[in-house]
């Protein structure tokens, strides 16, 4: 069962979209569930950063990829989907502002990339988010057509920064340390399976009254990630091909698990349901972002 689990990400995603659906009671338990489960998922990936290489880092590089692909392009998206598809406006927002998720260094060996960098930008992207998204949001209207800064910076706070300090102390007990370790890809799969089923039984009435609803969501998600995707394979023209394929694949596997968090503790059910969608469309991206490598990114 857990190899299974560990080779079959996508399908495992797929699985979890369908116990939201059908598991009796689960649509009851408390949002505040989903944060925990997030941090926990943020202490169990940062035993990865101990892969290093960060020696070899251009951070400079690092610090204009961050500022260009997470304070500008989702500026940019969201102005766009404001004129052309307002009722997305706060949902591209809020997929398109969430980190680097903590797998990217993963992908990045997987296709071809270059690991060291992937690390700082994970790192990064990690550390300034509960300062981004508020940030983010006080910028496109504050209070007004979003939530709370104060309280997004809280749960961000509780999320990532608190789970990475007690990675910080807990890392220098060796057993425990090599157990998370080596046991880090299958924890990471099942916490996220909880959030994505969580996020599908509070929109299960939805979903079940009109399945047709959920395609729209799921294609404007496909469409930021492939904009991701292709904006920062175009940023780094200049870079080697490893690079080029580490930026990109940062840039393209967000952190989906947090917005999905984020929207079931501050957003409304319109934007719950696009972030489930948009978790369905990360599943699909390992496809994906191979066949752009083959046919777009030679």
């Amino acid at each position: 069962m857990r190899r299974l689990i560990e080779t079959h990400f996508g399908l495992v995603l797929i699985f979890a979209c369908v116990l939201g659906l059908v598991m009796p009671g689960l649509p009851e338990v408390p949002n505040e569930s989903s944060i925990v489960a997030l941090a926990a998922l943020m202490f169990v990936s940062s035993y990865k950063l101990q892969d290093g290489g960060f020696s070899s880092i251009r951070w400079f590089d690092v610090g204009i990829f961050w500022l260009l692909r997470y304070a500008l392009l989702p500026l940019v998206l969201w102005w766009l989907a404001c004129q052309f598809i307002p009722a997305y406006a706060t949902c591209v927002l809020l997929l398109s502002v969430v980190p680097a998720a903590v797998s990217s260094p993963a992908f990045s060996s997987i296709y071809g990339g270059a690991v060291p960098p992937a690390f700082a930008i994970v790192i990064i992207s990690q550390l300034l988010t509960p300062l981004l998204i508020p940030g983010m949001f006080m910028v496109t209207g504050g209070e007004q057509v979003s939530p709370s800064p104060a309280h997004l910076f809280l749960t961000l706070l509780l999320c990532i920064i608190a789970p990475m300090i007690a990675y910080f102390f807990a890392r220098r007990h060796k057993p425990s340390a090599e157990y998370f370790y080596a046991n880090n890809k299958f924890f990471s799969i099942v916490l996220i399976m909880f959030v994505i089923a969580l996020a599908i039984a509070k929109q299960r009435d939805v979903i079940l009254q009109n399945p047709a609803g959920l395609l729209m969501p799921l294609l404007v998600a496909l469409g930021c990630y492939i904009i991701y995707m292709i904006s920062a394979w175009w940023l780094s023209v200049k870079r080697s091909r490893p690079e080029r394929i580490t930026y990109t694949t940062c840039s393209t596997f967000n952190n989906a698990a947090l917005a999905v968090s984020l929207g079931l503790m501050h957003f409304p059910p319109n934007v719950v349901l696009f972030v489930a969608a948009a978790e369905i469309g990360w599943a699909l991206l390992p496809m994906i972002f191979r066949h752009f490598l083959l046919f777009f990114a030679r």
